[in-house]
């Protein structure tokens, strides 16, 4: 009896072994015991609060907090004014600097990403953080107005705003803007609007990141008298700060402006710009390599109150900033109707401007240099410039200078022609040697290329193989000699 009742009890446990996963016959082929779950289907990221998205559509607004990407498979719209870090502030003590550069963010955008401003769109990226704006030659980087997609507009939204903690000086030769601060405080109020806040310091190196192979076009929105956007405004800008392959198009007010700072630059196209292209003022200390400057062909005349130069630097009456500095070489001008009698340079008040193998054509004077008024009192002595001009050549209809002539003059200096066929020739054209470039000494340790032609680009180089080709606006450079051939 004993033995029946223990094959009773291996039965009923292999009966149950069976029930628990054995095969059934119910068509399951897997035999291994083990349930296959569903699929996880990972839920949408949250997306921060400064962005929103429908589709590929994504909109900017307010203030990026975080480090954030904007990548090359959307299209990113800017409303308002969108700013970069909270370094606007104005700051007070010493601890509350070093808040806000522990507290910096970094805005980096992909190799080919199209940004778009709305009306009142402004990209403003604050002193402590960084815009890592890297393209190629191949995928640029481009700014635009989203009202369509032929960068022929003027003024349609706002621009981009750097502000670094670079130094600044004040108006009146009051000296920079930290001076008598043992901590180096300094807030500048930043032209641009009423959301621009304040900027500059103490730190010549200071880096607000890389700009490189970036277009900005259709901006400039004035935001009140006197109270531009530019293109791209720089204010107190570090050397530690890379600008280099920039283009800035149609902008209604100025295509660079420098307020300040020390950051240097290469390679800038500025095409159909309504006001001045290369600008610098307050205490500018740095120096500008190759730049094609092209005034609107076909426009009759320039906006309002716009005073349209290749190169506007301004020491002078209220602006009276002695310290202000700059460095520039090989340099292509050319203007035209919109320039409305304006010169195309004018080196305004008492700064030091060196500039070497430039060419300015088809304005009514090639450069208008002009001494200080430091104190507004006409009856008063002026306080002079001092402006050296190596291997600077011109066709102007009124000819080379306007006021005075420069300081120092090296190598072929004045105006060769005023018939602009044979103007071209000038631009390319063998520039001698330059005996000792002086760029300005900011502490980043630039150092110009030594060149030997007049102009932007080398003398024999094919299109396709120029600096500006396959990553500027087509057709904005058309009716422009800039390879000397």
């Amino acid at each position: 009896m004993e033995l029946k009742k223990n094959y009773l009890v291996a039965a009923l446990l292999a009966a149950a072994l069976v029930g628990c996963g054995g095969d059934d016959d119910d068509d399951n082929d897997d035999n291994t015991g083990v349930v296959t779950p569903p699929p996880v289907v990972e839920p949408e990221p949250t997306l921060p609060s400064f962005v929103s998205c429908t589709g590929d559509v994504c909109t900017l607004s307010g203030t990026i907090d975080e480090d954030y990407e904007l990548t090359a498979d959307k299209k990113w719209l800017l409303d308002g004014f969108v700013q970069v870090g909270a370094g606007n502030a104005k700051a007070m003590t010493a601890a509350e600097v070093q808040a806000i550069k522990d507290s910096g963010v970094t805005l980096s955008i992909q190799p080919g990403t199209d940004i778009r401003g709305l009306d009142d769109g402004v990209l403003l990226v604050t002193r402590g953080s960084k815009l890592m704006a890297e393209g190629t030659a191949a995928q640029p980087i481009t700014f635009s107005s989203d009202l369509d997609d032929n960068y022929d507009g003027l003024g349609e939204w706002g621009g981009v705003i750097i502000q670094g903690f670079a130094p600044q000086y004040g108006a009146g030769n009051t000296g920079a803007c930290f001076d008598g601060n043992a901590d180096g405080i300094c807030n500048v109020q930043g032209e641009g609007g009423d959301g621009v806040g304040f900027y500059a310091g103490n730190n010549k190196a200071d880096n607000s990141g890389v700009i490189k192979y970036v277009r900005i076009a259709e901006a400039g929105k004035v935001a009140g008298p006197n109270n531009e956007v530019n293109g791209l405004t720089l204010q107190g800008v570090g050397h530690g700060t890379t600008v280099e392959y920039v283009q800035v198009h149609n902008n209604l007010d100025d295509a660079v402006e420098w307020f300040g700072g020390t950051v240097n630059a290469k390679y800038l196209v500025l095409t159909g710009n309504d006001d001045d292209d290369i600008d610098f003022d307050t205490g500018y200390q740095g120096n500008i390599q190759y730049a094609i400057v092209r005034k609107d062909a076909v426009k009759a005349g320039p906006s309002g109150s716009n005073d349209p130069r290749g190169i506007e630097a301004n020491s002078s009456d209220e602006d009276y900033v002695p310290q202000t500095e700059g460095a520039l070489a090989n340099i292509t001008i050319v203007g035209s109707a919109v320039s409305d009698g304006q010169p195309g340079m004018r080196l305004r008040g008492s700064l030091t401007t060196r500039i070497y193998n430039t060419a300015v054509l088809n304005f009514v004077d090639c450069v208008r240099i002009d001494d200080s008024d430091h104190d507004q009192d006409e009856a008063t002595d002026k306080i002079p410039s001092d402006v050296t001009l190596t291997n600077v050549i011109g066709a102007c209809t009124d000819g080379f200078y306007a006021k005075r002539d420069a300081d120092t003059v090296n190598g072929t200096v004045g105006a060769n022609t005023v018939d602009l066929d044979a103007a071209a020739a000038l631009v390319g054209a063998p520039a001698g040697t330059v005996n000792a470039w002086q760029p300005v000494d900011n502490g980043s340790g630039f150092a110009f290329d030594n060149t030997d032609y007049i102009g932007a680009v080398a003398p024999g180089t094919a299109e396709s193989a120029a600096w500006w080709a396959g990553w500027t606006i087509p057709g904005s450079l058309e009716g422009i000699e800039t390879q000397g051939e």
